[in-house]
């Protein structure tokens, strides 16, 4: 915060600068952590980056990619914990501004999808006031990526789900959010709704959709640092989710997400298909070109060839 607060006596001293002379200011999504998940551009972005301003929870995987010289900033905080409040939101805009008039590249990268719970939107409006140069770079929200890796369809014609309903399971006051929790309950056996930063609520998530009529054998699942070789999972119901994280002791501090609907309990009839065999899912080596190459050649020596 120090820095912060040089930077804005610094740059009210500062001539004004023409349009021209700015830095621009990249938004851009790192996905929901798996560093083989960001998209080209935000690669692009990233090394050529002055300076970058990350949210607390990106992976090192992801800052490595930004240069040496480049100064790195971290402007996050860590979901419901009191103690760490991170920088203000209007600290950030001050930050962004300061670099830009210093004629910098600027890339504020925020997890997952810049405009989906990202406060994006609050950053692009500043930015549009002051006629600073700006792009979005969008990013594969934890939803998805969670649900990829998961194997958790948001959508699917034979579980009855055919909409998707993403929000937020906490409020600024800590609270559970202003939502049409009768609606929520209403189709919660014909929709997927994903709660981002849910976990502290998810009593209250709970016992609300109960309370509306929610049915209490709803499949429901969570996740913990989805797509990362940390990634957790725990499956439930909408009745026993809340003592199932308790006896499990789920929760290490990393970004949790909640699933709600049919097909949060489809892992368990992909098992089913399978014969409860383990699922032979493929990896990336299998995807390895000289992998390849040498299965080739074993099969080209049982063959004689």
């Amino acid at each position: 915060r120090q820095q912060v607060m040089a930077l804005k006596r610094s740059h009210k001293e500062l001539e004004p600068v023409s349009e021209e002379e700015l830095g621009p200011v990249s938004l851009v999504g790192a996905g929901p952590g798996d560093p083989e998940l960001l998209t080209l551009r935000a690669v692009k972005r990233l090394e050529v980056a002055n300076v970058v301003l990350h949210d607390n929870l990106i992976s090192e995987e992801v800052l490595s990619l930004v240069p040496e010289n480049a100064e790195m900033i971290n402007v996050g905080k860590r979901c419901g914990d009191v103690k760490d409040r991170g920088l203000q939101q209007q600290e950030i805009h001050d930050l962004m501004l300061a670099h830009s008039r210093r004629g910098r590249r600027v890339v504020r990268l925020k997890c997952g999808d810049p405009f989906v719970f990202g406060r994006g939107g609050e950053e692009l409006e500043f930015l549009v006031k002051h006629q600073v140069p700006f792009e979005v770079v969008p990013g594969i929200t934890s939803a998805l990526g969670a649900s990829a890796s998961l194997q958790v369809p948001l959508t699917h014609r034979s579980f009855n789900t055919n909409h998707v309903h993403l929000c937020t399971g906490q409020s600024q006051a800590r609270t559970l959010p202003d939502l049409n929790w009768s609606e929520l309950a209403k189709s919660a056996m014909k929709q997927t709704a994903v709660f981002y930063m849910g976990l502290k609520s998810l009593d209250k998530i709970c016992n609300t959709l109960r309370e509306n009529g929610a049915p209490d054998d709803t499949p429901m699942a969570l996740v913990e640092s989805s797509t990362t070789p940390q990634e957790e999972s725990i499956y439930g119901t909408l009745s026993s989710m809340p003592e199932d994280v308790k006896k499990e002791k789920f929760g290490r501090g990393g970004p949790v997400l909640i699933f709600l609907g049919p097909t949060a309990a489809f892992p368990a009839h992909l098992r089913q298909l399978s014969g409860n065999r383990p699922l032979k899912r493929a990896r990336g080596k299998d995807w390895c070109e000289e992998q390849h190459a040498r299965r080739d050649a074993r099969s080209d020596d049982a063959c004689g060839a």
